[in-house]
């Protein structure tokens, strides 16, 4: 399958939506090694925004999950936030698991030239 560290280098490309940095830039550390997890062909990634309310939380999630999806396509990809990192943990992961929402932001993203 894959590795930790590969995964966490196919995010590099993602950047956070309000500043120009990669996810996987220490600064910013909104993905570390330590909240990948790949595991009998799935591959789950936990990530924590900036700030507890950040606005773009949920469209982080979304970039994390389309990118491992066009990297790794035959894997069952995971994406949510880090337990108790974000005052609307619900609503966020909602909108990154739930195939529906999911397709209509990407879909979204696609037809403003931002995927």
């Amino acid at each position: 399958m894959t590795t930790k560290a590969e995964v966490f280098k196919a995010l590099e490309p993602v950047q956070d939506p309000e500043h120009p940095i990669s996810i996987t830039d220490p600064r910013m550390a909104i993905v570390t090694e330590d909240y990948i997890e790949v595991e009998d062909g799935t591959i789950r990634v936990q990530f924590k925004p900036t700030v507890p309310y950040c606005p773009m939380g949920g469209l982080i999630g979304i970039l994390i999950r389309h990118k491992l999806e066009e990297v790794y396509p035959d894997a069952d990809v995971k994406v949510e936030l880090l337990p108790g990192s974000h005052s609307q943990e619900e609503a966020v992961n909602s909108m990154i698991s739930d195939n529906a929402k999911y397709q209509n932001v990407v879909q979204q993203l696609k037809q403003r030239n931002m995927l």
